[in-house]
C-alpha cells in the first residue's frame, strides 16, 4: 500500500467534509438566501455541488489508487492538476481582488493534498 496516496485521500475527504459542513452554511446557504435570480443561484449551487463531488471522487481515486499500483501514476498526476489549479485560482482571486490570501485560505488545504499525493507518487516512482 502507497501510504502517502492514502493519506491524500483521506484529506481529500476530510476537506470534503469541511466543505460541506462548515462552507456550507458559511458560502452556499448565504447565497441561496440572496436575492440573486434563481438561475444564478442554481448555477452556483450545481458549482457548489460538482466541487463536493470531485473532492469525494478525488478522495477515493487516491485511496484506490494507494492500493492498485496500475492506477497510481495517472490519479495522482490528475488530482495533484486539478488541486494545484484550485490553489492557484484561490491565490490569484484573493491577491487581486481581496488584497489578500487569508480571505480565502483553501488553497492551502489543497496544496497539503498535492504535496501529499506528490511524496506518494515520489514513492511509486521509487518502487
Amino acid at each position: 500500500m502507497n501510504k502517502w496516496l492514502f493519506s491524500a485521500g483521506v484529506l481529500s475527504l476530510l476537506l470534503d467534509l469541511v466543505h460541506v459542513f462548515l462552507g456550507g452554511p458559511e458560502i452556499h446557504n448565504p447565497v441561496l438566501a440572496s436575492n440573486f435570480d434563481p438561475v444564478l443561484k442554481a448555477v452556483l449551487s450545481v458549482v457548489w455541488h460538482g466541487i463536493t463531488v470531485v473532492l469525494l471522487v478525488n478522495g477515493a481515486l487516491l485511496i484506490t489508487a494507494a492500493f492498485k499500483r496500475t492506477l497510481a501514476l495517472g490519479v495522482a498526476w490528475t488530482v495533484i492538476a486539478q488541486y494545484t489549479g484550485f490553489s492557484l485560482l484561490f491565490i490569484a482571486y484573493g491577491a487581486l481582488r481581496l488584497d489578500s490570501l487569508m480571505d480565502m485560505p483553501q488553497w492551502i488545504s489543497f496544496l497539503v493534498i498535492v504535496l501529499v499525493a506528490c511524496m506518494g507518487l515520489r514513492n511509486h516512482l521509487k518502487t
